[in-house]
């Protein structure tokens, strides 16, 4: 046999073989094409919020519930770097049942679990930050004496980067979720050990804040800006909420228009709830969002927290 037929033998059972003959044409060697590739549309729905009652005069930047029912817990934000106080709040009256003071700086999410508040630190956004910023996880007893102090992994010793929100998850013995703005997922972490066990990118969408999870999902704040239209006014706060297994987002909800804005998210009996800081940032202080005792407000909603109901 010479060299030409023992290729044009070759050639022709190759185009006999299964595999070639069962691809559909226009496709890769797998048999995709560059629309199958899309990722497939995540379905969105609307939601409206209902004020139920002011915080503590503060920005309330962290919201969660507490694990025996008793309440809310909700955690100011400081920029002047001084004590930050978490408050556990009557769930329809709002009445302070108990407080204790952190050390944390900058509060931007918080959780409870095995019997101690987690507070995420955000330090970097306050006045004179020190080189390197407070950063981190604080955990506090309720008697306000802090147990540790650590840094979001993968990262320096001395600064793992900023928190925008925590929340607790009770899987073997507990576990504490972390939105890390530095390495943009969220990294689930044993508490005790303090070692990564499990984590997932973060949608590439604006405004990350607050994390809740809600049994096999986890929800997450998120919010759109207008840019011609500064300020609350052109602001579209929203939720994600994604599937833990895959990391996947599997659902979007925008709030309508004149809703309360979103710093935080919980959840309760299945209802979700939110917070508002009334300290958005890049948004112009509004004396008409005044509320007596707090500080200055760029937001209708702040000091609020409130109720979510998809529509």
């Amino acid at each position: 046999m010479d060299k030409r037929t023992f290729l044009t033998g070759a050639m022709l059972a190759a185009a006999a073989s299964p595999v070639l003959a069962q691809r559909a044409p226009g496709t890769d060697e797998l048999g995709r094409t560059l629309a199958s590739l899309k990722p497939k549309p995540v379905p969105r729905r609307k939601a409206k919020t209902t004020k139920l009652f002011l915080t503590p005069p503060s920005w309330p930047n962290a919201i969660t519930v507490d694990p025996a029912g008793r309440g809310f817990w909700v955690q100011q934000q400081r920029h002047d770097r001084g004590p930050e106080t978490a408050w556990l709040l009557d769930f329809k009256t709002g009445k302070v049942l108990h407080s204790v003071v952190t050390k944390c700086e900058d509060c931007s999410g918080m959780a409870v679990g095995n019997g101690f508040i987690w507070s995420g630190a955000n330090g970097a956004s306050v006045h004179n930050p020190p080189n390197p910023p407070v950063e981190g996880v604080f955990q506090t007893d309720m008697n306000g004496k802090t147990i540790s102090h650590r840094q979001i992994p993968f990262g320096p010793k001395d600064n793992g980067g900023s928190c925008h929100g925590l929340a607790w998850e009770d899987f073997d013995g507990g576990r504490l979720w972390i939105q890390s703005n530095r390495l943009e997922s969220l990294v689930r972490m044993n508490p005790v050990t303090w070692e990564c066990d499990y984590m997932f990118p973060a949608a590439h969408v604006d405004r990350l804040h607050g994390i809740e999870v809600d049994g096999p999902y986890i929800w997450q704040v998120y919010g759109t800006q207008n840019p011609k239209v500064p300020g609350y006014e052109g602001y579209t706060p929203g939720l994600i909420k994604y599937e833990i297994k895959s990391g996947k987002p599997v659902e979007f909800i925008d709030f309508v228009p004149g809703s309360c804005d979103m710093h935080d998210v919980c959840i309760y009996k299945g209802q979700l709830y939110g917070v508002d800081a009334g300290e958005h940032p890049g948004w112009p202080i509004n004396p008409k969002y005044a509320q007596p005792g707090f500080p200055e407000l760029n937001s209708p909603s702040g000091g609020y927290v409130f109720r979510i109901d998809p529509i």
